[in-house]
């Protein structure tokens, strides 16, 4: 199984964190475990139908063309026979940015790309289905993305710079001290937050931090927890753990276990 990000056109920097490749054959039921992240996507499926669930085992089909806002707590991706899936992962604000939707409506969902975008969706899909490489796929994703880049641009605002302050910070900062650095006011953030990332501030520096400790816990042989806790801003291993509890749905060890397993097959 193969996972392979690709870089964007400079230009889409502020907007685009990367496009995706993830290709493979699962020749028994693959249940793919994700932990919550602060971005969202359009994903286009090339090849067999994929189902999902989050918070539940129903699972439900994921639709072949579909746009996702931020997840928070983690899902999981079910696959059987082969996997072929492009994709363009957004920057928190950027969807709002370039297709001007309210991004709590897109919170922990799929919305079928169609919905949005109607027979440009289908133009797209059918484009993907018929590209011939991984190279071919992301010129595909890249010339879609830049038709919405003038738009993207001008809806650029201080929330922008306010994500990317907390970003900088790794989620280790209080909304107050973002508020500040921007003299803004605290409601004023919170209510643009909810508009273009969907969430409020706090809870996406939550977020945040969550998803960069999980994505070290994966990709590490060894962990001293209490490293963790200290590099981390918890009072406690306790804190961890709760926290572990609430994203992820199992304590610190059993996600580490998990997803040093999981690298084994699925690389970036």
């Amino acid at each position: 199984m193969r996972y392979q990000k690709y870089p964007v056109a400079i230009e889409l920097e502020p907007f685009i964190e990367c496009y995706f490749i993830w290709e493979g054959e699962a020749k028994e039921r693959l249940d793919v475990q994700s932990p919550p992240n602060c971005f969202g996507a359009i994903v286009v499926n090339y090849s067999d139908p994929t189902w999902a669930y989050q918070n539940s085992t129903e699972v439900s089909l994921v639709p072949e063309a579909f746009i996702c806002g931020l997840f928070t707590s983690n899902y999981h991706r079910v696959l059987k026979g082969k996997i072929g899936m492009a994709g363009i992962v957004f920057k928190p604000a950027a969807i709002h940015n370039f297709f001007n939707i309210r991004m709590s409506t897109l919170v922990n969902g799929r919305m079928p790309l169609e919905l949005l975008l109607g027979s440009s969706s289908h133009q797209l899909l059918s484009d993907i289905k018929k590209g011939i490489s991984d190279v071919n796929r992301t010129e595909i994703l890249e010339k879609f993305a830049l038709r919405y880049l003038e738009e993207g641009k001008k809806k650029l605002s201080i929330i922008d710079e306010a994500v990317d302050y907390i970003n900088l910070h790794k989620g280790i900062i209080s909304v107050d001290e973002v508020a500040a650095h921007f003299k803004i006011s605290r409601r004023y953030l919170e209510k643009q937050f909810l508009e273009k990332v969907g969430v409020s501030p706090k809870f996406y520096a939550r977020i945040k931090r969550f998803g960069l400790l999980s994505n070290k816990i994966a990709h590490n042989e060894k962990i001293d927890w209490q490293d963790v806790v200290f590099e981390n801003g918890f009072h406690d291993q306790s804190h961890l753990a709760k926290e572990f509890k609430e994203f992820n749905k199992m304590n610190p060890s059993e996600y580490h276990q998990n997803h040093r397993e999981m690298t084994r097959f699925v690389k970036d």
